[in-house]
């Protein structure tokens, strides 16, 4: 059976090259096309006319609503209009400023046939003198994040090329985020829902060094980064809480009969505090998955993370003479990657088809 595609366009204030670029669809394609003004500019309407007037259906916005609502409202249509398409069919959202030409569109669509229930990105591989310097920058730090925080590889995280399929529309309208974050949190829910990825090479045409993009360098990064950077805060907080412990612990038993043992001693109790607060971040705001399982394989993994940081900071001080908090750091940075990797995998791994 073939492979089905509707082309989705949220558009926002589009400029000639959208114009041309709905000649082209008209003209050599053959899939239907949805577009979503999103609310545009009055002397922009006439572009949306004339993609009427292509046979396509517009969606408009009242209000601009930014790109992650236009996606969700073209979903949303495609949906309602396109009721006889099958669950591995796909929508391809592409974006409206003439970077993603037709031939990209037709290999994302490939790649989509070829990999039945899977999202599939359109990424930008080529040569990196030919990408201007703030996409190339802001794909580099996001890409390294996005690594560091889920363990998925993917090469460009900031694509608006992308082959959604058909079983996965309901969820994708579910996700939060209406502006550019929306489609980071696409990519960022793709291990908890335990959905397949692939991504395909393609050629983003520039023009004017990318000058016509509405993505705001900087408002717009926080949005997306914001998203990921809950996943490590939690660690943070519970790193800032264990260290204070851990200072004052020391202060406190170095007045007592206990001096000797004060760095392990010490180290105990404020993981002991610490991971109470960890647990509770990670639970209720960071994974959203609590219950007795977790607590149950937070709890093992907690002892021992304990046992290796205690009697390590005491080896580590005993043979190598190091200060108290060195000894701790020294021991603590491997745990603290350990400790992230098993909670990520392990722990709050929420099952496939859970919310």
């Amino acid at each position: 059976m073939t492979m089905k595609y509707v082309i989705l366009i949220p558009a926002y204030n589009p400029d000639s090259r959208f114009v041309d670029f709905v000649d082209i669809l008209k003209a050599e394609c053959t899939h239907p096309v949805v577009v979503v003004d999103d609310g545009s500019k009055a002397e922009c309407q006439a572009a949306f006319a004339h993609a009427e007037d292509a046979g396509f259906l517009v969606v408009h916005h009242e209000v601009n609503r930014g790109k992650g609502q236009a996606i969700r409202t073209g979903l949303q249509a495609v949906k309602e209009h396109f009721t006889d398409y099958d669950p591995q069919d796909c929508v391809i959202t592409v974006d409206c400023d003439g970077q993603h030409n037709l031939e990209a569109i037709q290999k994302v669509a490939g790649c989509a046939a070829e990999n039945p229930g899977a999202l599939v990105l359109g990424g930008r591989f080529q040569d990196e003198e030919e990408v201007p310097i703030r996409s190339k920058i802001g794909n580099t730090l996001s890409r390294g994040v996005f690594k560091l925080v889920t363990g998925l590889k993917i090469h460009d995280t900031q694509t608006g090329l992308r082959a959604i399929p058909f079983s996965l529309l309901d969820r994708m309208m579910e996700l939060k985020g209406d502006r550019y974050e929306y489609e980071m949190n696409m990519l960022l829910y793709l291990k908890e829902w335990s959905i397949p990825y692939a991504e395909v090479a393609i050629t983003t045409i520039y023009f004017d060094n990318n000058a016509g993009s509405h993505f705001n360098t900087f408002r717009d990064s926080w949005l997306i980064y914001k998203q990921i950077f809950k996943f490590i805060s939690a660690s943070l907080i519970s790193f800032a809480v264990d260290y204070v412990a851990f200072l004052l612990l020391v202060f406190l038993f170095s007045k007592t009969g206990l001096n000797d043992w004060r760095v392990p001693l010490s180290y105990a109790i404020a993981r002991v505090i610490s991971g109470i607060v960890n647990y509770v971040l990670n639970s209720k705001v960071v994974f959203k998955a609590g219950g007795a399982r977790t607590f149950v394989g937070y709890f093992v993994l907690w002892l021992v993370l304990l046992g290796l940081g205690s009697g390590g900071s005491y080896f580590i001080q005993d043979l190598c003479g190091l200060p108290d908090v060195v000894s701790k750091i020294c021991i603590d940075a491997p745990l603290f990657i350990l400790s992230y990797w098993a909670q990520r995998e392990l722990i709050f791994k929420k099952k496939a088809g859970n919310d």
